[in-house]
C-alpha cells in the first residue's frame, strides 16, 4: 500500500534514525497533499529517502508520530493486533499478572502506538486516545482489544487536555464494549486491596506506574508512622497498613476521593492500627503542620505534575523545593523520606537538586536509599527521552 509521502528538510532525518518518533512542524521541507489529520504518511529525507511511516497531523506542533521503519509494513488491522499483542506480552515476561492485576497494557510511543494508552482494571479495560492517529483508528484498535483480550467491558477516558494540543475535543467518557464496570472496582497489587474509580478518578481510575515505589514502602513500613501528601486514594498508606505500619494520615484536596480512599483504607487496616483521611489543600497544610516540628517516621510527598511548560520550570522548582522542605521538617531522625516527580521536564539532576535544596533548608542530611523510575508496565524507551517522567527518591534524615 503507498502512503501520502512528507519530505523533511536536510539534516532532520538524525534524530529519527536514532529513534526518536517524532518530527515537529519546524522538521518539515515539504508537506503531503491529501492527508487529513489522523492518516498514515512515509516520512522522507531531503533525498526523497524513506525514514519513517507514522501518524500525521497538519495542525499540531508533532507533525508525525512514528509506527515503523519497514517500508513493507501496512497500518492495519494485522499492525495494529500485533503490536497490542507483543506489549501485552512484554507485561507477562515481565510477571506482573502474578503480583496484580491492575497493570498499563499499552503505554502510547513506548510501546509503538503513540497516544494510545490501555489499562487493565481486573475485567475491565480503560483506554485513551490522546492523538489524531489513535483517534483515527479508535474502531479498530477497540475491536482489536475486545477480541484479544476479552474483557467484561471497555471503558473509554479520553477526557484529557493533551488532546486539544492535537486539534481534538475531549470525548464524552463511557462504556465503549460490554458491561459497564461496578461504581468501584478492586483491584490486588503484592497482596494489597485497592479500590477504583474508573469513572471519577484522576487518569484511567489509578496511579499505576507507583507500584514498585509502594511495594518498597510497604517493605519499611512495620510500626511507623506515615504521613501521605497529595494521596488521591490512599495507595502508599494502604501499602503502609499492609506492611504494618501504626498509623497513616492522607491528606488531599479533592471530596471525592473519599469514597474510594475509605474503601481502600478500611480493606488494609489492621484493628491495631490508625488510618485517617484529611480533606485539604496539601501546600499550606504541610507549611504549617512543619513548624511544629519533626512528629513521623515516613512522610510521602507525590504531588500532580507541576509544570506544563518548559518555561515554568524555574518556578516548579521552587515550589518542590519547599514541599521537600517542609516534608523533611516532619520527618523524625533515621525516618525516611519518599518523594516523588511527575514531570518530564524535571530531569533526574533538577530532582536531586531539588531534594539537595530542601535538606539544607530544613537542616538535615539525607542519604538517598533508593531511586526509582516507573512501573515495568510503563517501559521506556532510550531514544524517547519525553518518556522518562517519574522520578522517586527514598532517603533516609538524620538530624
Amino acid at each position: 500500500m503507498t502512503y501520502p509521502e512528507l519530505t523533511l528538510k536536510k539534516g532532520s532525518e538524525r534524530s529519527l534514525l536514532n529513534g526518536h518518533p517524532w518530527v515537529y512542524s519546524g522538521a518539515v521541507g515539504r508537506k503531503p497533499t491529501d492527508a487529513p489529520s489522523g492518516s498514515i504518511v512515509d516520512v522522507l529525507d531531503h533525498h526523497g529517502r524513506f525514514v519513517t511511516r507514522g501518524f500525521y497531523n497538519p495542525r499540531a506542533s508533532i507533525r508525525v508520530r512514528a509506527l515503523t521503519g519497514d517500508r513493507q509494513r501496512s497500518i492495519d488491522d494485522t499492525f495494529l493486533r500485533e503490536t497490542i499483542d507483543r506489549a501485552v506480552q512484554l507485561r507477562h515476561q515481565s510477571h506482573l499478572p502474578a503480583c496484580t492485576n491492575g497493570m498499563r497494557l499499552v503505554h502510547g510511543e513506548s510501546d509503538g502506538l503513540p497516544g494510545l494508552i490501555v489499562d487493565q482494571y481486573a475485567d475491565h479495560l480503560v483506554v485513551q486516545f490522546h492523538t489524531c492517529g489513535a483517534e483515527h483508528f479508535r474502531s479498530e484498535i477497540l475491536d482489536v482489544l475486545w477480541n484479544s483480550l476479552q474483557p467484561r467491558g471497555i471503558y473509554e477516558r479520553s477526557d484529557v487536555g493533551t488532546r486539544r494540543a492535537e486539534g481534538l475535543n475531549d470525548r464524552p467518557t463511557g462504556l465503549v464494549r460490554g458491561e459497564a464496570p461496578p461504581e468501584f472496582v478492586e483491584i490486588e497489587e503484592h497482596g494489597v486491596r485497592l479500590c477504583v474509580d474508573l469513572y471519577r478518578g484522576q487518569k484511567t481510575g489509578f496511579f499505576l506506574d507507583q507500584r514498585e515505589n509502594r511495594a518498597l514502602l510497604q517493605q519499611q513500613s512495620q510500626g511507623q508512622s506515615l504521613l501521605n501528601c497529595f494521596a488521591y486514594t490512599g495507595g502508599f498508606s494502604a501499602h503502609a497498613l499492609k506492611g504494618g505500619a501504626s498509623r497513616t494520615l492522607d491528606v488531599d484536596i479533592s471530596p471525592q476521593l473519599l469514597p474510594a480512599a475509605r474503601r481502600t483504607l478500611d480493606a488494609n487496616c489492621p484493628t491495631n492500627a490508625r488510618s485517617d483521611y484529611l480533606v485539604a489543600n496539601t501546600f499550606p497544610f504541610l507549611e504549617e503542620l512543619a513548624e511544629r516540628g519533626p512528629r513521623f517516621d515516613i512522610v510521602v510527598i507525590d504531588p500532580p505534575s507541576l509544570l506544563r511548560k518548559q518555561h515554568q520550570i524555574k518556578h516548579a522548582m521552587g515550589v518542590y523545593t519547599k514541599l521537600n522542605r517542609n516534608g523533611l521538617k516532619l520527618v523524625r531522625s533515621g525516618g525516611l523520606l519518599v518523594t516523588a516527580s511527575c514531570s518530564s521536564r524535571i530531569s533526574q539532576e533538577d530532582f536531586f537538586q531539588v531534594v539537595r535544596r530542601a535538606a539544607v533548608g530544613a537542616r538535615v542530611q539525607l542519604r538517598v536509599v533508593a531511586y526509582n523510575l516507573h512501573a515495568s508496565d510503563h517501559p521506556v524507551d532510550p531514544a524517547f527521552p519525553e518518556g522518562r517522567y517519574l522520578k522517586c527518591i527514598f532517603a533516609r534524615v538524620f538530624r
